[in-house]
């Protein structure tokens, strides 16, 4: 009896164990959801695709090191290309892959991503999702003429720990710090004398219809009786919609030619792809920040059962089985839009369980720039520096425009910093990536700052924590020196002086 005993616990011991590992095979390598096997948390906005694997490891299954290490790092640069190349990228990885670079590959192989950022090491991980110890610069710049310490008088003191102080470097974009940019604008005063933002100034400048003309604009419409509404009709005529014929069939029954056809197709709530169809630029630059991210092109689909069974060695499986996995086992999918509660920054609670779309921040029927440049954010945002801003300068600036008491493009919003927009062409475009110029922060010098501020001021401005976190009310308390030290190299000495 005993010995059956035995026996009975081990064959249901090795029947368990099998049965799990089958569950563990089918999610890893068939489908399922495999969140359970994530090794650690995802870093950043990663987390919102972090269902999608294969977004990230292309390899096929039971490859070797260096092929998974190679194809990582394809994913790392097919998703990031773009804003590297605007970076104008100081550490490009074909700079590293010249042999004569060959000595540096063993202190740190910058040929790969992945040898500074690691995903899925959220205890290691440092800002800009580095996992590398704060002062990985000395690794190649401490030794013969690489030795920054000994080439650079100002250096000489410094610990490679201070190189990635806000303000003095960055590994790939040094746009707003390279010396030549320093010295070139180093000696201007912290506040320009008309200070204001040239694309936001023409497109706030565009002339407004007054209500005569709103008035006969409207009766001359056509639209469906039970679908008029006579404040949406007067909001939306002051529109730049209705301003280039953008009519309410134009959303609302987008693929009618026709009275009738419209009348048919009508649709009280048009989707994403209706504004998408006329907004491409915006929807492919919102695609590419946090608010966004799931729409981004690179994201995975999810497994195709019967692709999956072939990639195991099962060639021919029966649909039934490919029926079965697709009805009961099939992959999860990203979900198509963020929700705020899946937010990992501060938010108000009642903001909490929103879908951020076109929508979130845009009324299609109305022109509210104080709404989707200001409230809109604030309706979500729950940070200090958010809840800073209606007692800061920008806002006071702000105040004053809508008031009509500032010149066109002198407010400053949550918009102008986080989504600046550009002038092409007449036209101007706005940024719909939010994060594009927060990490690090220097990014938004020359794309923001420097609208309205000198160089100088700007650095340390956003290298001083206190500061960002009030919203700018005040002056910088930390001094960065770099364009001290740039000017004194470039100075000539006196013509008086012993040669």
């Amino acid at each position: 009896m005993k010995l059956n005993r035995t026996y009975l616990f081990w064959a249901l011991w090795a029947f368990l164990t099998l049965f799990v590992a089958a569950i563990g095979a089918r999610a890893l390598y068939v489908s399922g959801d495999r969140t359970a096997f994530l090794p650690g948390e995802t870093t950043g906005v990663h987390h919102q695709f972090e269902v999608a694997c294969e977004t990230c490891h292309t390899s096929p299954d039971f490859s070797d090191v260096s092929k998974i290490t190679k194809d990582l790092n394809k994913t790392c640069v097919t998703c990031h290309k773009d804003e590297l190349k605007d970076a104008n990228d100081s550490h490009p990885i074909k700079k590293f892959k010249n042999p004569r670079m060959a000595a540096y590959w063993e202190k740190i192989d910058a040929r790969f991503c992945t040898s500074c950022h690691l995903e899925h090491l959220p205890e290691d991980t440092l800002p800009g999702m580095v996992t590398l110890a704060g002062d990985f610069c000395v690794a190649c710049h401490s030794e013969g003429e690489q030795d920054v310490r000994q080439n650079r008088e100002s250096h000489a003191d410094l610990g490679y720990e201070t190189c990635a102080s806000a303000g003095c470097h960055n590994f790939h974009d040094n746009r707003a710090l390279y010396e030549d940019f320093l010295v070139k604008h180093g000696n201007v005063d912290w506040l320009h004398p008309e200070p204001k933002v040239a694309a936001a100034a023409l497109a706030r400048d565009r002339p407004r219809g007054g209500e005569d003309e709103i008035s006969k604009y409207l009766a001359s419409l056509d639209a469906i009786e039970s679908a008029r509404d006579a404040d949406i009709e007067h909001d939306w005529a002051a529109t730049v919609h209705a301003a280039n014929d953008v009519g309410c069939a134009s959303c609302h029954a987008a693929e009618a030619e026709t009275a009738e056809q419209i009348d048919e197709q009508w649709t009280a709530a048009p989707t994403e792809a209706v504004c998408v169809d006329c907004h491409r630029a915006a929807s492919q630059t919102f695609a590419l920040g946090r608010h966004g991210m799931r729409r981004h092109p690179e994201i995975a689909k999810p497994r195709k059962a019967k692709s999956a069974l072939k990639a195991i060695g099962i060639k021919n499986p029966p649909e039934t089985l490919v029926s079965a996995i697709e009805t009961y086992l099939d992959d999860p999918a990203p979900p198509a839009m963020m929700s705020t509660s899946e937010a990992r920054v501060s938010l108000h609670p009642e903001a909490m369980g929103q879908a951020v779309t076109c929508t979130t921040c845009h009324n299609p029927h109305s022109e509210n720039v104080n709404f989707t440049a200001v409230e809109a954010c604030l309706t979500c945002h729950n940070d200090d520096h958010s809840l800073s801003y209606k007692s800061s300068p920008h806002f006071a600036l702000w105040s004053a425009e809508l008031a009509g008491d500032g010149p066109a493009g002198s407010g400053v919003t949550c918009a102008t910093c986080h989504m600046p927009q550009t002038e092409k062409g007449g036209k101007v475009l706005t940024n719909h990536n939010q994060n594009d110029t927060l990490r690090p922060n220097e990014k938004m010098i020359r794309a923001t700052c420097m609208s309205c501020h000198g160089l100088g001021f700007a650095i340390d401005a956003l290298a001083d924590p206190a500061l960002i976190a009030n919203n700018f009310s005040g002056q910088p308390m930390r001094h960065i020196e770099s364009i001290d030290w740039a000017l004194k190299r470039v100075e000539q000495p006196a013509t008086d002086a012993n040669q």
